[in-house]
Formats: C-alpha cells, sequence, structure tokens
C-alpha cells in the first residue's frame, strides 16, 4: 500500500476510490482534501462533486458537515492508534523499548511526501474554543486524551517516581517531532527526539 500522510484516511484493502461503497467514497475525499487543504476551505460541494455521490446520498450518511468532519477525525484516530500499536505490540521489547517504538511508528510517515502535519493540531486551529462546533471539539480533544492515556500506559512500567512528568515529556517530543518535521523536512527529526526521550527516561531510571 502506498504510504500516506500520517493520520491520512486509508480504507483497509487500499481500494480505488470508485470501487468503495459511497459512505466509505465521501469520507476518504472529505479526509483527503481536509488534509491537504484545511477543514474551512473545503465545501460539501466539493466533496460530493469529487467523490462522485449525490447530493440526496451525502446527508443520508452525513446529516451534517460538522458530523462529517468529526466522523473522519475518529477514522483518523482509528488508523493513527492502529499504526501506534503495530510498533509497540512487537515481541521482545523492553518497557522502555515500548516507549521508543512511539517513535518508530512516527518516522516513515513523517517522510512521506504528502505528510502535512497532524490533523488535529490544525484542528485545534480551526476549532477553537470560540468554535460553535462540540461534536468536533469533543473529537480533537478526545484524540488528545487518548494519545496521553496511550503513552501513559507504556510510562508506568517503568516505575519513575514522576510518571505522568515523563508522560507530558515524551508527549512534547512526539508532537514536537511532528511540528518540526513538517517545518523542516529534516529527515533525523524523528531520531533525534527518540534520542531525547530514551536519555530523560533512563535518567528517570537511574534516580
Amino acid at each position: 500500500m502506498e504510504t500516506r500522510g500520517m493520520l491520512e484516511y486509508v480504507d483497509a484493502e487500499g481500494q480505488p476510490l470508485n470501487a468503495l461503497a459511497p459512505r466509505e467514497r465521501i469520507l476518504k475525499t472529505a479526509s483527503d482534501l481536509f488534509y491537504r487543504f484545511s477543514i474551512h476551505s473545503v465545501g460539501i460541494d466539493r466533496i460530493i462533486a469529487e467523490s462522485g455521490v449525490a447530493k440526496m446520498t451525502f446527508y443520508k450518511h452525513f446529516p451534517s458537515k460538522a458530523n462529517l468532519i468529526a466522523t473522519s477525525l475518529r477514522y483518523k484516530s482509528d488508523i493513527w492508534f492502529q499504526m501506534l500499536a503495530t510498533s509497540t505490540e512487537r515481541t521482545g521489547l523492553s518497557p522502555l523499548e515500548r516507549v521508543l517504538a512511539i517513535f518508530d511508528a512516527l518516522d516513515e510517515p513523517l517522510r512521506a511526501p504528502s505528510f502535512r502535519g497532524c490533523p488535529f493540531v490544525k484542528g485545534l486551529a480551526e476549532f477553537g474554543p470560540e468554535a460553535n462546533s462540540p461534536d468536533v471539539q469533543a473529537t480533537i480533544a478526545e484524540y488528545f486524551k487518548r494519545l496521553h492515556d496511550f503513552v501513559a500506559s507504556f510510562i508506568e512500567p517503568l516505575g519513575l517516581k514522576k510518571p505522568e512528568k515523563a508522560v507530558i515529556q515524551v508527549l512534547s517530543l512526539i508532537q514536537g517531532a511532528i511540528v518540526m518535521a513538517q517545518s523542516t523536512r529534516d529527515p533525523g527529526i524523528v531520531e533525534a527526539n527518540r534520542d531525547a526521550a530514551r536519555l530523560l527516561l533512563e535518567d528517570g531510571l537511574a534516580s
């Protein structure tokens, strides 16, 4: 399967757009457009036209654009965590290596030509506290909580004196790697942040 930008919607079998059912076709089209451009700049009419469905079919599956946005973001979240699970659940990893495996999962997606940053970070800018889109805002918030809990589940077995501090530090390195990879396209960003995570965790284990 072609490597896609991080969190970009990919159907399970990598099928072409015209082979998908209408609902999945709409989701794939919307996800690609939202990620390539921005959520607010992509209208429903464009999504309908590029997905090749009738307007009635669109509204049958998605009663509003906000509903489509939230659903698309949930798909992205599920795919992202599936990728993380594949990396962190490899056999033979020590507890420390399982944390570092999060960065291993980042490396290839962040190098992909289609990588344009994290859509959830972009979502924070487009759907801030003043936005009247509770479902979208809740979906974005749930992603960051899910990422926090995911990292925390691997920090806990290390037995650090200040585990929550370590969680915040690792999360900052993850998000920092994503932003730096987008802004600089430096292929060594993920490795550098992985090394930083290893050093701070080893320091915590030694103290």
